[in-house]
């Protein structure tokens, strides 16, 4: 099957904003405003884009990224759905990030809440507890990881692409709109490979392993 370059999810962002923009031609708009409208047609064009990413290990224990974005804090944490202790990885996504998230591992898409909450800033400490939040438990016979997607204050939907059951490692399953953050719980048996304040990739970038017990 042929990936979609453009997601559809975007279609009808980039439709009314390309539509404004010609109307502003046709209406002759202040220049400021066709510039305006122009420039927001291509940042819907940029930001629903969806790119082919390949993971850089595929080793069954290794845990690739599900999130682009900064790693802005790596901490302990017991983990939503499972209600184990964990290393929890707080994913920031800036405007410019692909918004769209990937199963960190090869297993099952095993359990999923979504809470219904409020839109606080994100820089807000209460924000990870209190936003809306969609929590999403992948699992195979190595690991349990939580993936939780946290809307922001723009943020106001939050889509997921399939149903529960058997998913590869790196594929799409889901996407925050306009600014957000993921945060994942790992089990602590995971040996880490990254820092805080390091930028990654979903579907890309190695996060850490899961040591066999």
């Amino acid at each position: 099957m042929k990936t979609e370059i453009i997601l559809k999810e975007g279609y009808p962002y980039i439709i009314v904003s390309g539509i404004a923009f010609l109307l502003s031609l046709l209406l002759h708009f202040p220049l400021i405003v066709q510039i305006g409208l122009f420039a927001l047609f291509l940042f819907f064009l940029y930001f629903f884009r969806n790119p082919e990413r390949v993971p850089e290990d595929t080793s069954p224990n290794a845990i690739i990224s599900p999130s682009d974005g900064t790693i802005i804090s790596i901490t302990d944490a017991i983990s939503p759905i499972t209600k184990k202790e964990s290393t929890k990885l707080s994913i920031r996504l800036s405007l410019f990030d692909v918004h769209i998230q990937r199963s960190p591992i090869e297993g099952e898409m095993k359990a999923r809440e979504y809470i219904h909450g409020e839109f606080l800033f994100l820089s807000d400490n209460k924000a990870s507890e209190l936003n809306e939040q969609n929590r999403v438990l992948f699992e195979n016979e190595l690991a349990s990881i939580v993936v939780n997607q946290i809307a922001g204050f723009i943020t106001r939907r939050i889509i997921m692409f399939r149903d529960l059951g058997p998913i590869k490692l790196a594929e799409r399953y889901g996407m925050i709109t306009f600014g957000s953050q993921v945060d994942v719980y790992l089990p602590k048996n995971t040996t880490l490979k990254v820092t805080e304040f390091q930028k990654v990739k979903a579907g890309e970038s190695l996060i850490g392993y899961i040591n066999e017990n």
